[in-house]
């Protein structure tokens, strides 16, 4: 009889066992059936399902690709597979981890973790089942805070741990029952019991001896923690313990290191690496068969027997669900939409296709997709949003969606008020609450669930170009935001807000024609293609230098005294009133201070480059500003603080420099002054937005980023580089092999290791990014 083949949509639990080349196997034997894949869309998948039945639960198995675990690989698994399979409702992730013994070690020898045991992520206490021991901040006291907890467990789940530990205590568990279908495998020689005298824990501070990998022959036996004996038939019960899991990026082996974890994660029991890795969107329970005391002794010897208990604990604890709790666990939705549907409405399709093409986060699992509606007042864009509101709704059915006026500043915080109200958001009614904020922060999180965002008639340009509306937009891979405005300016702002900065090129090369802009409203995007840079290197040569030197500078608050003197007193002046006159630089309410409009910045920098003159205008920009850079005293600190990020700026293409002197002048003299400073500033920021927004948010990635450049200006290379490899994992993960941010993350890794004369991985570096760069 050929194996059932069912739908995606009628799997309700999912089976993660990382190892496929040790855990896959045992995950399987626990099958009461097994059916064919379903059909899904290879394209945007690349797992490699097994798919079956278990104790009444249509249940799909996945896996890692061989020798690429941890959590980074766990999050690509998962979040392809809770996409193809979107009625999963619960997941239990099932494998082998470090156990890691208690501080206090019990009387009671079955209390003590040992290896062949089970470590199941629910302590109980009312703290977090799992803790990222990677993420956190240092106090000043040396204290290491974390930071990074993952959420509970459902309440199926746990409710089914209770009814199992209670069956367990009056020996009517079925442990025994699904032992057999290992041992009575043709695999049974890997499950069975590999003996009490080979588990063995060594003091923590005492090294392997020897080169067997999985026999302490030549270790020391009088290094041997001394504690309760079991007996044999202890030793082949079935032992589990409910308690903390610590999870990390790299293999723990040293028995110090583990000590410590355990002590900042509330004595943890277990160290694993892909729990932080598993897609949030899902219940999910971690179950963990004991292989090894995470130390140097580390072997293979009770590798496959703690997976199979593992396999063992999942299977019994699926058994005390009935499946229908589990079909009927509903994802927590939210549609928060102040208007009824229109039952009459009609027409409008090909916009609603569109819409629904872009709208679904779905549709761009990389991206926090941001579409407008634009059109005159009155001809129903309110009303074309209401429908996809609804449609997103039916066809997405686990996907919130929110709604948010924005007719004035007020009626925005009401309606970002509403939805903190309907997220439960915990202070959100407090007097001095951050409405905005804590919205924003809920929605960045890297477990929220899929949201589209509505943000109905942003007509006032000024709620956008001043930040109150722009800066507390989150931004989510599973989020998606909708605009609609009748105002054409907001469309160009929050295009050019998204673009990237060859879409800003391709944007000042537009031909800006229309002829029913707003009067009052400047548009300096069309100013600046109608103005041509060449008339003013024909007519105003000095202020065609200037801004082929601002290119370089920071966009915001240039002091005018960094830029070259004129032949004459007044040629200065006259030169920074002839970029004003074309509004290619700003006035900032004084004479000695100006900014440069973004689009122009990157045009200026990018007509340098495709002319080939980067080399001579950087090297010209370094000198200009070296000579004028102070020597950082507390005299000079109002001048050195406002040259500084001009100087910063200019470093980021210090590659370019050929005036070596000059170079390392300007960089001695800007790491004497603020870096210490930048370091801990950088630092802060980072927990903070770790904490606010999750490790795993882009705007982590950047103050990533920021640290590890300011550890490279300083000459801090190792940590650079620690911190640079850190950020470019995350955004591989997170925005893709071939977003621009992750091709800086490769470069600026790249660099570091040159300056450390580690040439050939630069080298195979700066060759992966120029495949994957290509064009861009």
């Amino acid at each position: 009889m050929p194996p059932k083949k069912l739908k995606s949509a009628d799997y309700h639990v999912a089976w993660i066992a990382p190892v496929s080349s040790l855990e896959l196997l045992p995950s399987r034997l626990m099958l009461d059936e097994e059916h064919d894949a379903p059909d899904y869309d290879t394209a945007y998948d690349d797992n490699v399902y097994t798919c079956g039945a278990l104790a009444g639960h249509n249940v799909v198995i996945a896996t890692c690709a061989p020798g690429m675990t941890g959590n980074v690989n766990a999050g690509r698994v998962t979040g392809s597979m809770f996409k193809t399979f979107s009625s999963i409702r619960m997941a239990v992730l099932v494998g082998i981890g470090g156990g890691v013994p208690r501080a206090q070690p019990s009387d009671d020898p079955t209390e003590n973790v040992h290896l062949g045991d089970v470590v199941v992520g629910w302590p109980g206490d009312g703290g977090p089942a799992c803790i990222y021991y990677d993420s956190g901040r240092w106090h000043t006291d040396g204290e290491f805070e974390v930071l990074g907890t993952i959420n509970r467990p459902d309440q199926v789940l746990l409710n089914a741990l209770g009814k199992l530990v209670s069956d367990h205590e009056m020996d009517r568990s079925t442990f025994d029952v699904h032992r057999k279908r290992l041992l009575q495998s043709k695999h049974n020689r890997k499950f069975t019991f590999p003996g009490l005298q080979r588990d063995q824990l060594f003091n923590a501070s005492y090294q392997h001896a020897g080169i067997l990998k999985n026999k302490c022959a030549s270790c020391d036996s009088s290094q041997l923690v001394q504690r309760p004996e079991r007996t044999e038939e202890e030793a082949t019960g079935f032992i589990f313990h409910r308690g903390r899991i610590a999870t990390g990026n790299a293999v723990v082996k040293d028995g110090e290191r583990r000590d410590q974890i355990r002590d900042q994660c509330n004595g943890a029991l277990c160290i694993e690496m892909e729990a932080a890795g598993v897609d949030a969107g899902r219940p999910c329970l971690v179950i963990r068969g004991i292989s090894d005391y995470a130390d140097s002794h580390k072997g293979d010897v009770w590798r496959s027997y703690a997976a199979g208990n593992a396999a063992v604990f999942a299977r019994e604890l699926l058994s005390k669900i009935p499946p229908s709790s589990v079909r009927n666990l509903a994802i927590e939705v939210h549609f928060s939409v102040p208007f009824s549907r229109n039952e009459h409405f009609v027409g409008r399709e090909e916009i609603l296709g569109r819409l629904l093409q872009r709208l679904p986060p779905i549709a761009h699992p990389d991206a926090c997709q941001r579409t407008v509606i634009h059109g005159l007042g009155g001809i129903g864009k309110t009303q074309v949003a209401i429908e996809a509101a609804y449609r997103v709704r039916d066809t997405y059915p686990e996907c919130s969606v929110f709604w948010v006026p924005a007719v004035n500043m007020t009626m925005f915080d009401n309606g970002y008020r509403r939805v903190g109200r309907a997220l439960e958001i915990q202070g959100i009614e407090d007097d001095d609450a951050d409405v905005k904020m804590l919205v924003n922060a809920a929605l960045s999180r890297n477990d929220a669930k899929p949201w589209l965002f509505i943000i109905d008639n942003v007509d006032d340009l000024q709620l956008l170009t001043d930040g109150r509306l722009t800066s507390h937009l989150p931004f989510s891979r599973k989020g998606s935001i909708l605009f609609t405005t009748r105002n054409r300016q907001v469309t160009a702002h929050l295009q050019a807000r998204e673009a990237s900065n060859q879409n800003m090129i391709a944007m000042l090369s537009r031909d800006f024609g229309e002829q029913d802009r707003y009067e009052k409203t400047a548009n300096a995007i069309a100013t600046t293609w109608l103005i041509s840079f060449e008339q003013i290197t024909r007519d105003a040569p000095l202020a065609a230098s200037y801004l082929r030197n601002i290119a370089y500078f920071a966009e915001k608050d240039i002091p005018i005294s960094l830029l070259p003197d004129g032949r004459e007193d007044w040629d200065k002046v006259e030169a920074v009133s002839v970029l004003k006159g074309y509004a290619f630089i700003l006035d900032r309410g004084t004479v000695d201070r100006f900014d440069i409009h973004r689009l122009v910045h990157v045009a200026m920098r990018n007509w340098i480059q495709t002319q080939g003159d980067q080399g001579e205008q950087v090297t010209e920009v370094v000198c200009q500003v070296s000579e004028m850079f102070p020597w950082p005293t507390h005299e000079n600190r109002d001048v050195w603080t406002s040259y500084l990020p001009h100087a910063q700026t200019v470093l980021e293409f210090r590659g370019y420099c050929m005036e070596k002197e000059m170079l390392g002048l300007l960089q001695h003299n800007v790491a004497e002054g603020k870096y210490e400073e930048a370091e801990q500033m950088h630092r802060k920021t980072l927990a903070l937005k770790e904490k606010v927004l999750g490790p795993e948010n882009p705007s982590t990635f950047n103050s990533m980023n920021n640290l590890a450049l300011v550890f490279d200006n300083q000459g801090k290379y190792e940590e650079a580089e620690q911190m640079h490899r850190k950020t470019l994992a995350l955004r591989e993960k997170v925005l893709g092999p071939e977003n621009p941010l992750t091709f800086d993350s490769m470069n600026n890794l790249a660099s570091v290791l040159k300056n450390q004369r580690k040439y050939e991985e630069a080298e195979h570096l700066y060759q992966r990014l120029n495949l994957l760069g290509g064009d861009n």
